[in-house]
């Protein structure tokens, strides 16, 4: 036993324990989340923020591509809002959207509401149903393509074998049939999606609600427009909105169907600024084109977040 220890009193062995360290400073919490989120920021500048600043730029001035360009106020919009092309491709973006989206939301119903009811191999028929939404839009535009060539298309050559016709059907060189094609192939690839959304909020309703619905008296049909529809109505409008924006932007499908034709009339907003901008080196008209069209973009996102923040707030 040391003399400390015995003229302390304590047991033999005892050593003091080491003086506590001072502690570390801590980091504020908002430092913390800003370091957190400075990785997804720097993204969202580099491929968000600068291309959108450098394309409303670009649409101010006379850039052409391989040149460098001069400000030139609001020429390029002047130039679009008299020219028959611009207006015509943006009634064409207009019609395609909103009928594409209407006759997916009605199919899509349909189809929701067929998929839930029991029946045999029900899930390999859902995987199946949900199939195009899995091809690529470029596959599924050069898929449908083919269908509608009219010389090796199987669309024609049904046709003329059903004496519906007496000769080939030009689908998507005939101007009268160019838009209704490229509707029908956007119908086809973006069903799944209306599908798969509908039959996910039909099988989170409660069974509870229809039951009494059914004790009540009420048939299928008032069931599913006074029960069914209402707790679905967020799904369908994010669905909607969801669906509108990608319709509105659908560049790959009326490019590999169409490009734009005959005579520039199937054009919509998105292949006439690839047109102008790409095909004949306009970037400044190009852009213009596509900036016109950010303020309905703005209210379409503006109504989506509201909607899907609701619940949070």
């Amino acid at each position: 036993m040391t003399k400390e220890n015995l003229a302390a009193g304590l047991p033999d062995g005892f050593t003091a324990p080491p003086l506590p360290r001072r502690a570390k400073k801590h980091r504020p919490d908002w430092l913390v989340a800003y370091l957190f989120l400075a990785p997804a920021a720097a993204v969202f500048a580099t491929f968000v923020a600068y291309p959108m600043v450098d394309g409303v730029s670009t649409a101010f001035s006379n850039q052409m591509v391989g040149q460098g360009g001069a400000y030139v106020g609001l020429a390029n919009f002047k130039k679009l809002f008299a020219d028959p092309h611009y207006i015509r491709a943006a009634w064409n973006s207009l019609v395609l959207t909103l009928g594409v989206v209407a006759v997916k939301l009605v199919l899509g119903l349909g189809c929701a509401v067929a998929l839930s009811q029991p029946m045999p191999m029900r899930g390999l028929i859902r995987a199946l149903a949900f199939l195009p939404w899995a091809v690529p839009g470029l596959i599924a535009g050069l898929s449908w393509k083919w269908i509608f060539d009219e010389q090796a298309g199987v669309l024609s050559y049904l046709a003329m074998s059903l004496n519906l016709s007496d000769r080939p059907i030009y689908w998507l060189s005939d101007p009268s049939w160019g838009l209704w094609s490229i509707g029908i192939a956007m119908i086809w690839h973006g069903l799944p999606f209306f599908t798969m959304m509908f039959l996910a909020a039909l099988s989170s309703i409660p069974s509870d609600l229809n039951e009494a619905a059914a004790i009540d008296g009420a048939k299928p049909i008032r069931r599913f427009f006074s029960v069914t529809l209402p707790q679905m109505k967020e799904v369908i409008f994010v669905t909607v909105m969801l669906s509108t924006i990608w319709t509105f932007n659908s560049f790959h499908m009326v490019h590999v169907l169409t490009g734009g034709g005959p005579a520039m009339r199937t054009h919509i907003l998105p292949t006439l600024a690839y047109h102008y901008g790409i095909a004949q080196s306009n970037l400044g008209l190009g852009s213009a084109v596509l900036v016109s069209v950010i303020p309905v973009f703005l209210i379409l996102i503006v109504l989506l977040t509201r909607r899907m923040l609701k619940d949070e707030t």
